[in-house]
């Protein structure tokens, strides 16, 4: 036998090993979690009921996405299609609306403060996936000072100037099945994940929160 031959079998000696114990990982990983999810929801008092539901609905797979008209695709460029086509019919604004001029004035956006940063941070949700900079809510829960400091001057800027950067506003989408055909994409749900950009939204709101309470 070619010693090509012994290689090629040796290789997929090794590679069906491998995928065996990635398999028995894979498996051992989601008990753990979903052991963790169950004891997380008892100790908060949340519907134990409500949390495996939406594990189970985590650990589906989209296998295959219909087409408009009709045939089913399991192609990762098809799938990826049909959902960017989907969401922007879904998305996009038919409506025209007039534009509208709002006259300046010299008032000037208060500084972000440390506490508005650390008072919306207490308020954002744990066990939430994260975005591209893989930054997730427990993180900002452990930011020390200097982190914290570093996002009152980026959010006092994006105030100031009334603009907040491409990459906090480009999110890893995330869809999450609900009920009825796994086929079609309109029974799942979209999510975006933008923790940093959500905390910066929860002071705006915050304040805005202030401001009507005060009147």
């Amino acid at each position: 036998m070619p010693a090509w031959n012994h290689i090629s079998s040796r290789y997929r000696l090794l590679t069906f090993g491998l995928t065996k114990q990635y398999r028995q990982a894979i498996k051992v990983n989601l008990k753990e979690r979903r052991e963790a999810v169950m004891v997380e929801a008892t100790e908060a008092g949340k519907s134990i009921c409500k949390d495996y539901r939406s594990f189970t609905n985590y650990m589906m797979m989209m296998i295959a996405f219909r087409r408009a008209h009709g045939t089913v695709s399991a192609c990762r460029k098809a799938t990826e299609k049909i959902t960017h086509e989907y969401y922007s019919d879904l998305f996009d604004c038919h409506v025209h609306l007039p534009s509208y001029e709002i006259k300046e004035d010299e008032y000037v956006v208060p500084l972000v403060l440390s506490s508005e940063i650390r008072h919306a941070i207490s308020s954002v949700k744990n066990r939430t996936a994260p975005g591209w900079d893989n930054i997730k809510p427990e993180h900002l829960k452990e930011f020390p000072p200097v982190h914290v400091n570093t996002l009152t001057q980026l959010f006092t800027r994006y105030l100031s100037e009334c603009e907040v950067p491409t990459e906090r506003k480009t999110s890893r989408t995330v869809l999450l099945f609900k009920k009825g055909d796994l086929h079609d994409i309109g029974n799942y749900r979209p999510i975006c994940l933008l923790v940093v950009y959500k905390l910066f939204a929860r002071v705006i709101l915050n304040r805005i929160d202030r401001t009507l309470g005060k009147g």
